[in-house]
């Protein structure tokens, strides 16, 4: 907390607060919630205001995060001792010659340091890495630059066999705990509309219909997560009773093709035509052709899903 009361007009929206310091909307609004990093007032139209000197405080908050410490670990210092402890980070790089925040890697890095952890089976700081980084980078960013990519680096791994099933399902599960954490603390407007996200029956594998899920939360919806391998009625049940205005699907390892795509059929068929389908994951683009006749886009990459819900 700071030592006084902030005495600078509150006068920043969001987006400024997020470009003068660094951090985006989303790890704005956790250190504000989780942690009581600052108290932004709110404007009439209740959109957060943040003064010169909260602007300040979270900007001296990312760079004490940036060489491996918590938010937790330095919320509760006052701002100047945010700014001595910066400036001493300053000078210790400056000593060994370093010009980047120590610990400040790419995601590319950070990927390569989470497929060790797994090889490991150190849990703890898996976990701890990916929590930081979703915090640090936001969770789009996190989920395009990092989550996905270590994800595949582990299955390649795994076919391979350098990594085991059980390395394998450790890391998956861990991913997804930071995700739905992450979703859990996300803000999503009383007023949004509802998207279902779910797996086709016969399609197991659950965890790019999460990151859809996550993905679209970034964007404004409000997701109904319904999880794997539910049957084209329970889905369409589920749409219509949350009045959603559309549903995604993902398919990943599909098991058998024609039961799949009878599957998505249905889901297509029982719902009225205002209410969008999108189908994402490796598995559909060998199903483009079939999909395309049932007016059905396919969306390739998890950047898309949000232009693709938009449309």
């Amino acid at each position: 907390m700071t030592d006084r009361k902030s005495s600078s007009k509150p006068q920043h929206p969001i987006g400024v607060a997020a470009e003068r310091t660094g951090l985006t909307p989303d790890v704005l609004r956790v250190w504000e919630r989780r942690y009581g990093a600052v108290s932004p007032t709110r404007s009439d139209g209740h959109q957060r205001l943040y003064s010169d000197d909260d602007v300040e405080r979270l900007r001296l908050l990312h760079l004490a995060t940036l060489p491996g410490r918590s938010i937790s670990q330095v919320v509760k210092l006052s701002t100047s001792a945010l700014a001595q402890l910066v400036e001493e980070d300053t000078i210790a790089r400056a000593r060994v010659g370093t010009h980047g925040p120590a610990g400040a890697h790419t995601a590319a890095d950070t990927v390569e340091q989470g497929v060790s952890l797994v090889r490991a089976y150190d849990t703890l700081a898996l976990e701890w890495l990916l929590r930081r980084t979703a915090t640090v980078l936001g969770l789009p960013q996190f989920l395009e630059s990092v989550a996905a990519p270590l994800l595949r680096r582990v299955g390649d791994e795994w076919h391979a066999g350098r990594l085991t099933t059980g390395q394998e399902h450790l890391a998956t599960s861990l991913v997804r705990r930071v995700i739905i954490g992450a979703m859990q603390s996300g803000e999503v407007p009383h007023d949004a509309p509802n998207l279902v996200v779910a797996t086709p029956a016969g399609e197991r594998h659950e965890i790019g219909a999460l990151f859809v899920a996550a993905a679209a939360m970034t964007q404004g919806w409000s997701v109904t997560y319904l999880g794997a391998d539910l049957p084209a009625k329970d889905i369409v049940e589920t749409a219509l009773a949350m009045d959603a205005r559309g549903v995604a699907l993902s398919v990943i390892y599909p098991a058998e093709r024609r039961h799949l795509l009878r599957e998505i059929r249905e889901i297509r068929d029982r719902l009225p035509a205002h209410v969008f389908v999108i189908v994402g994951g490796s598995g559909a683009m060998p199903l483009q052709d079939e999909l395309a006749t049932m007016g059905i886009p396919v969306v390739e990459r998890l950047a898309d899903v949000g232009e693709a819900v938009r449309k």
